[in-house]
């Protein structure tokens, strides 16, 4: 059995980081699996309700049913991506004595995608850097392995054009597809709500083997196909190189703590910029439309940016002021002076992933007690990792075109 961890380390410093060590906790097998279950159903909803086949009407008429079924199409596939990725993080902790939670899942009702995802607690702190590589990498490894199978499914049992039959207001498309062979581009029409979700690398690269491949405005419909492409961009979320994320956890066992704080800064700078451009190219607009108040943006812009860069800069207000001044010049000079560059880099959900990252994740990793040099399985492991956030990545996911 291994020793208690605050026997094992003797330094003050090293006493000081384990004083949250907590002896192992009883798990609440009940509450774990409630959780479960209401994510489950919230995402069975959710799935019904984005694929947009059926409305909901009466329980179980025929409508209720083909709802039900077009939800667990959606729900099961994703729920296995989610899960496996938390067990993958949890079977390695467990390999190296760690006292770790089983999952957590977090439902979202008939919200978004029916979940904001999973958790796991890790009650102690990772003491080697073999064993912080270990559990960072093993759960987004785990999860790509199933969000690729449900992709390589997806595509081979993609169903006929004439599916999208069911799905109101599509004949257009059907015709489209049958006289060209592919999706028509993508046409903002006014009254008409689309989601359209960004193409990654992978998909691209896919895209030129199957040309049939639905569109990013379609995509929601198809609900396996759904599941595949939000579990390969959970995993690219997860493998941002910042904090305490998995991607931070691999970046700081490769590299080491100097070159992990760098890049987490780079990483959530460039997010930022993003953000502000989308924010002043798109997100004013839609402001606008709701609102009439588009000048409203402008300030409200501004004040996130400076309060952001304040947080970024270690609370410092003289280093904040300028950067947002700066930060603000450039996305102007790109969302107003180059459109067509800011409708493809610019992205205002980012000042939102920003926020958690400064003020909840935090961009540096705190230190390991044993620093030791990782083995070479575990170094082409990271730089795998590194890879699948590439491919994985997506600069515009998930957004609603004005």
């Amino acid at each position: 059995m291994e020793p208690d961890p605050r026997s094992t380390y003797t330094s003050p410093a090293a006493q000081s980081i384990l004083t949250s060590y907590e002896a192992p906790a009883r798990e609440r097998y009940g509450l774990h699996l409630g959780l479960f279950l209401l994510t489950l159903a919230s995402m069975v909803y959710t799935g019904g309700a984005l694929v947009g086949r059926q409305a909901l009407y009466v329980p179980f008429d025929q409508n209720w049913v083909a709802f039900v079924l077009d939800g667990v199409r959606y729900a099961v596939p994703f729920i296995l991506f989610l899960t496996v990725h938390e067990f993958g993080h949890y079977i390695a902790a467990r390999r190296h004595r760690i006292d770790v939670s089983l999952p957590y899942f977090i439902p979202l009702g008939p919200l978004g995608f029916g979940t904001l995802g999973a958790v796991i607690r890790i009650r102690e702190p990772l003491r080697r850097t073999r064993q912080l590589f270990d559990v960072g990498a093993a759960g987004p490894l785990a999860g790509f392995v199933i969000a690729l199978g449900l992709l390589v499914y997806a595509v081979a049992t993609l169903p006929p054009p004439t599916y999208l039959l069911d799905v109101p207001g599509h004949e257009g498309t059907v015709a489209h597809i049958a006289l060209n062979g592919e999706f028509p581009p993508f046409a903002y029409r006014p009254g008409v709500q689309a989601i359209l979700f960004g193409d990654t690398p992978l998909f691209t690269m896919i895209r030129q083997v199957v040309p049939a491949l639905p569109s990013p405005s379609e995509l929601m419909h198809y609900p396996v196909l759904l599941a595949a492409w939000l579990g390969l961009f959970f995993t690219a979320l997860n493998l941002l190189p910042v904090g305490q994320l998995d991607g931070g956890h691999v970046v700081y066992a490769l590299f080491g703590p100097r070159i992990h704080a760098v890049v987490a800064r780079i990483a959530t700078l460039l997010l930022l910029l993003s953000g502000a451009i989308g924010w002043i190219s798109d997100f004013r607009l839609q402001l606008d439309a709701m609102t009439g108040l588009t000048w409203v943006s402008w300030p409200v812009l501004a004040m996130l940016l400076v309060v952001f860069l304040w947080r970024f800069f270690g609370n410092d207000w003289r280093a904040a002021v300028p950067g947002a001044a700066v930060l603000m010049a450039l996305a102007t000079a790109v969302g107003l002076g180059m459109p067509a560059l800011a409708l493809t880099v610019g992205y205002w959900g980012w000042m939102l992933w920003v926020g958690l990252i400064l003020f909840l994740i935090r961009l540096d990793h705190p230190p390991v007690l044993v620093q030791e040099p990782l083995t070479p399985g575990r170094r082409a492991l990271g730089y795998l990792c590194l890879a699948l956030f590439v491919l994985c990545f997506s600069i515009q996911p998930i957004y609603v075109p004005v």
